[in-house]
Order: structure tokens, then C-alpha cells, then sequence
């Protein structure tokens, strides 16, 4: 599935890529929606709130450009989408725990979406 990417409403493009996941889709109790997604202010809270651990399937953070989507619930398998791409899926809790996480992050918010899309970041 290909998602225009619009800059105005950013949650409607996660929503939608999120929707197209084979996990994310089955999130029912809470039902995968814009509820679903909860803004970041900073790095520190993303991380703070990917720390935390035992999130519902569908249970979004995002922080400008990059949306962070469990598809596990209550586990820490992560989707991560920068605009309209999807490109990995993270254990985010594990890379918090062994100091891997902030320069992850890094590379992540420097790439370009064909270095992401390729996993080349």
C-alpha cells in the first residue's frame, strides 16, 4: 500500500499504514484509531514513553516526522514509519535497556526516506 504523504495531518498517513498491518489491524480493546497516537514534545519523552513498556497493540508515539506503532501487545515490537514509509520494526524497550536507542533515533531522524525505505541508515 502506498500512502501520499500529507504534511497537515500526518496522523491520517500513520492511521492508514498502520491499518495495512497484518498485527496493527487486529488491535480491537483499544481499537486502533486517533486516540491511538500520542505526541512527543522530545526525544526524552519518546524514549521515556518506549521505556515504559506493556503497550497496547496499536499504541502509537510519534515525534515530527516519525511515528513509533506496537504490533505487539504488551510486548516491544515497534513499526516505525517516517512520513509515509514503513521501514522497520524495533524493539525499542531493548535498545532503551542496553544504550542502543538514542543513536538508533539519530540515524533515523537524519535519513532520507530511500535510506530509510532501504534500511540504509
Amino acid at each position: 500500500m502506498s500512502v501520499v504523504w500529507n504534511p497537515s495531518d500526518p496522523v491520517s498517513n500513520w492511521l492508514a499504514i498502520g491499518r495495512d498491518n497484518l498485527w496493527i489491524r487486529r488491535a480491537c480493546d483499544p481499537p486502533f484509531d486517533r486516540k491511538s497516537c500520542t505526541a512527543c514534545v522530545d526525544a526524552d519523552e519518546l524514549k521515556a514513553r518506549l521505556a515504559h513498556g506493556n503497550w497496547c497493540l496499536g499504541s502509537a508515539f510519534f515525534l515530527d516526522d516519525l511515528c513509533f506503532i506496537e504490533q505487539a501487545g504488551g510486548g516491544d515490537e515497534w513499526l516505525v514509519i517516517k512520513h509515509n514509509v514503513a521501514f522497520d520494526s524495533a524493539s525499542c524497550g531493548a535498545m532503551i535497556a542496553s544504550e542502543t536507542f538514542d543513536d538508533f533515533l539519530s540515524r533515523v531522524e537524519k535519513a532520507t526516506l530511500e535510506q530509510s525505505a532501504a534500511l540504509a541508515y
